[in-house]
């Protein structure tokens, strides 16, 4: 053998001896994470966490371990970066996480889409409303959940072409309503839409009929958008505007509804890009948290999951933060290249949902828009025995936001240099024109080991929740350690609990400190709530599910206190008023998973 001959011998011996190594290091590594996936690891995946999740969320044989692990997987293929889906999954293991539904659900599968928060743009002409209802019917099939800005529409009894008169926005509404009702969206959730009108347009007093008896529009949840001067005006005692007001009072009393959108605070506040080249804000999504842009070429899209801030004193420390941001911009970029992949495909049925989904593609790629909310508020107040109102729990609420959002701003710049900023973005030095929002996270939340939903306060200290079909009573896992310590930790003190609608106010055993602790969401001043979600908005770039529960006995002059210090503070958005009203509990059944973080 010659001596070259035997050289290369040699070396691709060792070539085949390196590649066997790393095949068996690979082999080695799958089979060690698919024993970690049979392990149980992750506390807060309880009993009912699991039935949850596989009454919907996981396909069938599919356990929460080995999707949290694909998932994480997914993220690494898509950022490349060696590592990344270890660290992810030891995150989500550590309840670090709320994962969104649709991620769960769809994200690295074939079906469907891993975004499920969209919002429409509606024109004047007949062209662009059957496009946007044709859009909203494909985000439904898809799994999203949907509000459109109709504002730009003309009124009932405007001139039309052809010496006609315009129907207007609202009767044009019942098309949108319609085709969400028709479209199946398998069996995560049902379609969802919101639609949005000024408070100044003509149909506004057609529009705030919405929902009420016999009116042909019931299934949709609606928004009024309402502009500073026309706040002004109304307190300055303007009778029309007052009149209005007065209406979308009542309706929020009756039925939990009409959504406020406070459009020049939104705008006002909006991220720097959108506010330095003039992209307006219209209208919110179907949760009042999204204050995006939109025009006659975009739809927005936002991508949505929580941190929870029960481990805040684990995390924050970490790059868990920037971790979940890295995360998130994956989650789009699996967005972005499937509808491409409807874009490029052969199919007829392909190239039609990307028809109708273009708008949202082209909001997608060019603001990579990303809202990084947080749930388990609540329960960190009580996990530290902090009063929901106190000034040590105002405190801290600044101190968690600005965390998050400085850390969510470097992840974001980090992402630049590695992948490049979009179009919109360009000499921003970020790749998300967005980074937080705080949705709803109501299944979340119960997901994550039953922590308290997002930014709210607990609604009561013991309730019955039907999972998969059995009844099951969950208890505040920090009243009841409290209860342990002190030796009352009895069938007959919850019973008690029970009894006083899950409060523990008529329980003298508990000092004063721990009655204010565990006050239920009815038990805390809502003007707390109103100064405290304006105190984080000075560090969320995007804005808040924010939701107001008011006794049926509070007198509207208060309830319109609570909105118009909401307006003056700067808050962007008010989601649902809640109350015992029966009636409004029936209606308030339409609370959506779609824009859930």
């Amino acid at each position: 053998m010659s001596n070259y001959t035997k050289h290369h011998s040699e070396e691709d011996l060792s070539q085949q001896s390196k590649a066997s190594n790393y095949d068996e290091m690979i082999k080695a590594r799958h089979e060690a994470r698919g024993e970690a996936a049979k392990k149980p690891e992750i506390e807060w995946l309880t009993e009912n966490s699991r039935k949850f999740l596989s009454s919907g969320y996981l396909t069938e044989g599919t356990t929460p371990e080995v999707r949290i692990r694909e998932i994480a997987d997914r993220a690494e293929e898509i950022l490349k970066i060696d590592g990344f889906a270890d660290k992810f999954y030891g995150y989500m293991a550590a309840g670090y996480y709320s994962l969104a539904s649709p991620v769960w659900s769809n994200f690295g599968k074939k079906r469907g889409l891993p975004i499920s928060c969209f919002g429409s743009h509606i024109d004047d002409d007949m062209g662009d409303i059957l496009y946007g209802q044709s859009e909203v019917g494909m985000m439904s099939k898809l799994g999203g959940g949907t509000s459109g800005y109709f504002g730009k529409l003309r009124h009932r009894g405007a001139p039309v072409k052809n010496n006609g008169e315009s129907s207007g926005a609202v009767h044009i509404m019942q098309l949108f309503e319609k085709m969400v009702d028709v479209v199946s969206q398998g069996s995560v959730r049902r379609g969802r839409f919101s639609p949005y009108l000024p408070i100044d347009h003509k149909d506004i007093h057609e529009f705030l009929e919405i929902g009420t008896e016999g009116n042909p529009i019931q299934e949709l949840t609606h928004g009024v958008t309402v502009g500073n001067q026309w706040m002004q005006d109304m307190i300055d005692g303007d009778q029309d505007k007052r009149a209005i007001w007065a209406k979308v009072l009542q309706r929020r009393g009756e039925i939990g509804y009409p959504y406020i959108f406070f459009k020049d605070n939104a705008n006002n506040n909006a991220a720097d890009v959108y506010k330095d080249k003039n992209m307006e804000i219209y209208a919110s999504n179907l949760c009042t948290e999204i204050m995006l842009p939109t025009n006659n070429r975009w739809s927005f899209v936002c991508v949505l999951s929580s941190i929870n801030l029960l481990h805040y004193d684990k995390w924050k420390d970490t790059d868990a933060v920037e971790t979940m941001v890295y995360f998130l911009d994956a989650v789009l970029e699996e967005f972005v290249t499937k509808l491409e992949a409807y874009r490029d495909s052969t199919n007829r049925d392909d190239k039609q949902t990307f028809l109708f989904m273009e708008k949202a593609y082209n909001f997608a790629k060019e603001n990579r828009a990303l809202g990084l909310g947080a749930l388990g508020w609540h329960s960190l107040l009580q996990s530290k025995m902090l009063a929901f109102d106190s000034q040590e729990a105002f405190n801290l609420n600044s101190e968690i936001f600005k965390t998050i959002h400085e850390k969510s701003k470097k992840a974001s710049e980090e992402l630049a240099k590695l992948f490049g900023e979009p179009e919109v973005l360009k000499g921003y030095g970020r790749r998300n024109t967005t980074v937080n929002a705080v949705a709803p996270t109501t299944s979340s939340a119960f997901i994550l080991g039953q922590v308290s939903q997002g930014i709210e306060p607990i609604w009561s200290n013991s309730y019955v929740k039907d999972i998969a079909k059995i009844k099951t009573t969950i208890k505040n896992p920090f009243l009841e350690n409290l209860l342990e310590e002190k030796g009352l930790n009895t069938s007959a003190i919850w019973k008690s609990i029970r009894d006083y609608d899950g409060s523990v106010q008529h329980l003298e055993e508990l000092t004063d400190h721990e009655r204010e602790v565990f006050k239920t969401y009815s038990e805390i001043d809502q003007m707390s709530i109103i100064y405290q979600a304006a105190n984080r908005q000075n560090h969320i770039d995007q804005g808040q599910s924010l939701n107001i529960m008011v006794h049926p006995d509070m007198p509207v002059k208060d309830i319109n206190k609570l909105y118009v210090t909401a307006w003056k503070l700067g808050l962007k958005s008010l989601y649902y008023q809640h109350s015992m009203n029966a009636a409004q509990k029936f209606k308030q059944k339409k609370d959506c998973v779609s824009c859930e973080a």
